[in-house]
């Protein structure tokens, strides 16, 4: 038992893919709430860090001709080396009572790694596993010696109470949202109700190092910060675990786990944030941005033009109309992602659980093509059951959009945990239930299937961009490039030059 609160000692770890620069809503709320306990905080941050086991995603995504290229080195970003003696060397220091990582799929990896590298002498805290792949694939995380316990969905109130009951010496194997490992044992815990969103603290980043504002946008390095309008999403798109969490939240608590932080919340943070961080650009942390009714948007949009700051955000075809377009224009949107997946209508809708015509797309992509902010068209290949025929719909659709809308580059899919689209994976054997989604195994297709191979959906993943952009009497030659052989090599460095020097006049990705 602790006889004040600041002698607990939290240890929070965020293993992020290395270069992935963004500040994370997570530990900036996880930060706000145990200094209002009074606990002394400390942070890891593996992000700046290049010599673990993961590459610079961003840099891979610039050589597939994703994102423009762009210089760390503008605002004097730097790299770093050691990141396991140095992460030793803190627990050392710091002495920590609870080591608490919150991880995706792609970087459990790492926070694991982290925590077998400690020595066995400096082990005498509890380690708590959270984050996406933790809520999951909590059988997959406890069965490791070195992880005490998991955090299955939000991690707010769970942390919280956790603390005060480590602080006050009372028992921990009962506490709500946690999967709890004693003495052979696991407790398997219920969920809490969801928190309300508009009683959390503002973000305190203030552990993170100051290079941690800067993130690459259309090749250039702004200052930002991420702002939550609202937690989850009203849709059911099988390769997303939002969906997951609704089901289990109405199924374990009775309640919604979607909702939407209040205007006066949402003014109340933006001033909070401006004024402390001094942000050039706004990343809107929510999976469909343009979710909210057209008096909703109009009150954001209000809110908005006293700042104009530049923004990025994520929504839906379906969420498009001529007013939103132009009304994002006005608050000075500097770029959009809108969905497309997937180009066959039938597959989108019998795979994905997205029913939404190539018809509705086009709309969307007409109504934002002549304004000035960019608008970016994701695609993902190598799903379940999908052919070379079925990858090529998508490119069809793609190349059919306007010429401004950035539709290059293509995301092969990684069967996540919490997805409807990973059970039919596995379902069908196309991968083992053990497997998971690191940052080294979803570079590439994880899937053994029929219909296609993997070699030959990384080829397609690589010249995704030339299909899009080059005329169809070059399909030949990007076949070729598509070999990883000498002679597809030759053809795909070919190819990048004049893809280069004749399409990056056009509006510009990231």
């Amino acid at each position: 038992m602790w006889k004040n609160n600041n002698d607990f000692r939290v240890l929070l770890v965020y293993p992020n893919i290395q270069m992935s620069a963004l500040m994370p809503l997570s530990m900036g709320l996880f930060t706000a709430l145990l200094k209002q306990e009074q606990y002394t905080v400390e942070l890891f941050d593996c992000t700046f860090y290049v010599d673990g086991p993961t590459d610079d995603t961003n840099q891979e995504k610039v050589k597939s001709h994703k994102v423009l290229s762009y210089d760390w080195s503008e605002r004097g970003v730097v790299p770093k080396t050691g990141m396991i003696h140095d992460f030793i060397k803190l627990i050392e220091d710091f002495q920590p009572d609870l080591v608490a990582v919150s991880v995706l799929e792609s970087t459990y990896d790492v926070g694991l790694g982290l925590m077998k590298a400690v020595p066995e002498t400096l082990r005498t805290y509890k380690t708590l596993f959270g984050g996406v792949f933790a809520t999951y694939a909590p059988e997959k995380v406890l069965k490791e010696e070195v992880i005490d316990m998991v955090c299955r969905g939000e991690g707010e109130g769970a942390l919280i109470d956790l603390c005060r009951r480590m602080v006050e010496g009372r028992r921990i194997d009962d506490t709500l949202n946690l999967w709890v490992k004693e003495d052979g044992r696991i407790s398997k815990n219920s969920m809490r109700e969801p928190i309300d969103i508009n009683t959390l603290p503002f973000p305190d980043w203030d552990l993170f190092e100051e290079q941690s504002i800067y993130r690459p946008m259309q090749g250039k390095i702004y200052r930002t910060v991420g702002l939550e309008n609202q937690r989850g999403c009203p849709y059911t798109c099988a390769y997303c675990n939002s969906p997951t969490n609704n089901f289990v939240y109405k199924h374990e608590v009775a309640s919604k786990f979607y909702r939407k932080k209040s205007i006066e919340k949402i003014k109340a943070e933006f001033e909070f944030l401006v004024k402390k961080y001094k942000p050039e650009l706004i990343y809107f942390l929510v999976d469909t941005f343009l979710a909210m009714s057209n008096r909703e948007f109009d009150e954001l949009k209000e809110l908005y033009m006293d700042y104009k700051i530049p923004f990025w955000m994520n929504t839906r075809a379906e969420t498009i109309t001529e007013y939103r377009a132009q009304g994002l224009e006005d608050m000075n949107m500097l770029r959009m992602s809108i969905g497309i997946e997937h180009g066959n209508a039938s597959y989108r809708e019998k795979y994905l659980n997205r029913r939404v015509s190539n018809d509705l797309m086009q709309k969307a992509f007409n109504l934002t093509a002549d304004k000035e902010y960019v608008t970016c068209a994701n695609s993902i290949i190598g799903m379940p059951d999908e052919t070379r025929e079925l990858i090529f719909d998508t490119i069809s659709l793609a190349k059919s959009l306007p010429e401004e809308v950035e539709a290059t580059g293509a995301f092969i899919w990684a069967p996540y945990h919490g997805t409807p689209l990973r059970d039919l994976a596995v379902k069908k054997g196309y991968i083992r239930e053990e497997e998971i989604a690191s940052i080294s195994n979803c570079a590439h297709s994880m899937l053994t299937m029929p219909t296609i191979t993997k070699e030959e959906i990384q080829g397609l993943a690589r010249t995704f961009s030339f299909y899009v952009k080059f005329p169809e009497e070059r399909f030949p030659d990007i076949q070729v490039a598509e070999r990883f052989d000498d002679t597809g090599h030759a053809m795909y460095e070919r190819l990048s030059i004049e893809f280069d020097e004749t399409y990056r006049g056009q509006k510009a990705p990231v």
